[in-house]
């Protein structure tokens, strides 16, 4: 192989090189140079194995093939030569694939027929009543809001309590304390398991009534129950309408002979922080026809059918709550009575 030399483009010194190599090393500096193109030796051209054609068909395996070329020759006596295997082989391994991929889809989609079939099946099994015609499953009932009662307008009975005369008992000893008091009327329940309603004697008669009434507990347990009444009689009946401080809430009726005898309507429980505590809540009772409705702060929050009593007075109520603990201290103010 010839040798030929070149100037090192760094320190101008000769550089030999067979032509062989793309980048020599110089001698003299050590620097890595490359070799220039026209003293390079043209690589010798590498023998091409042979190509077999079968169009858009993917390469067969070599395996595969010889195995079809040697099958050919023998079919034929071994007289078939090389261009007749190379134009019946892409034939022969056309169908081949074909069929292959025929019998593969076929069996694809046969097991994911069934598959589905017996999914429609399951579901319709499951789903379908007895007589294994399809029903429409019923729409969930929404939660009805409590209707809005109609608001009575002729005012009956008003007071702020700013005038003693104004026809509310007065009373104070170690159970019960009521009376006028700086422009309100208070109500201290200081008897274990206790309670006290109140009305005047101008309301005696009412029947179908709202009753409202500002109301403030200020001392005593969070669970005593303050509020109003409507039908209520001497002989201890009546409706009650109440709230606490821990957010309950109820529709009570008082049972003849003691105001502790107390069924509850229905009754429920608010946030606390809804309740404004140890301030001023508005309390409002509607007692139309046997319809009865509890509304606080403008938010109605019970309403129930009752048809025990029709007529009575319309008053305020106080009563120690599930601990029975006294000490229950509540003012009321701006009372109002309206009717149809």
């Amino acid at each position: 192989m010839p040798i030929n030399t070149f100037k090192c483009p760094n320190c101008g010194s000769p550089v030999t090189t067979t032509g062989a190599e793309k980048e020599v090393q110089c001698a003299y500096c050590g620097s890595t140079v490359i070799v220039p193109e026209e003293l390079r030796v043209a690589p010798q051209p590498q023998p091409q194995p042979m190509q077999y054609n079968f169009g858009p068909m993917s390469q067969p395996n070599d395996q595969v093939f010889q195995n079809l070329e040697t099958a050919g020759k023998v079919a034929a006596g071994a007289t078939i030569g090389i261009t007749a295997v190379s134009f019946i082989l892409p034939i022969i391994l056309t169908c081949v694939i074909l069929a292959a991929v025929g019998g593969i889809l076929f069996y694809v989609f046969s097991n994911v027929n069934s598959a589905l079939k017996q999914s429609n099946l399951t579901a319709s099994t499951m789903s379908a009543p007895i007589n294994i015609v399809p029903t429409a499953a019923p729409a969930p009932t929404p939660t009805e809001a409590i209707p809005t009662p109609v608001p009575f307008t002729k005012v009956l009975f008003k007071d702020n309590f700013s005038k003693s005369s104004s026809g509310w008992d007065t009373s104070h000893d170690s159970d019960y304390t009521y009376g006028y008091k700086d422009g309100h009327y208070r109500v201290l329940v200081n008897k274990q398991d206790g309670g006290q309603d109140l009305w005047p004697q101008s309301t005696d008669k009412f029947t179908n009534v709202s009753i409202e009434a500002d109301v403030q507990q200020t001392a005593g347990p969070t669970d005593g129950k303050i509020g109003v009444v409507c039908r209520a009689a001497s002989s201890g009946e009546g409706y009650g309408f109440t709230f606490d401080q821990n957010g309950g809430y109820g529709i009570d009726k008082f049972s003849a002979g003691s105001v502790s005898s107390v069924t509850s309507l229905d009754k429920a429980t608010l946030d606390p922080n809804t309740v404004n505590q140890n301030d001023v809540n508005h309390i409002e009772a509607v007692c139309d026809g046997d319809t009865l409705t509890l509304i606080l702060n403008n938010q109605i929050l019970l309403q129930v059918q009752d048809s025990s009593y029709t007529s009575g007075g319309t008053g305020l109520f106080v009563m120690t709550g599930s601990s029975g603990d006294p000490g229950v201290d509540v003012l009321f103010s701006n009372f109002v009575v309206k009717g149809p």
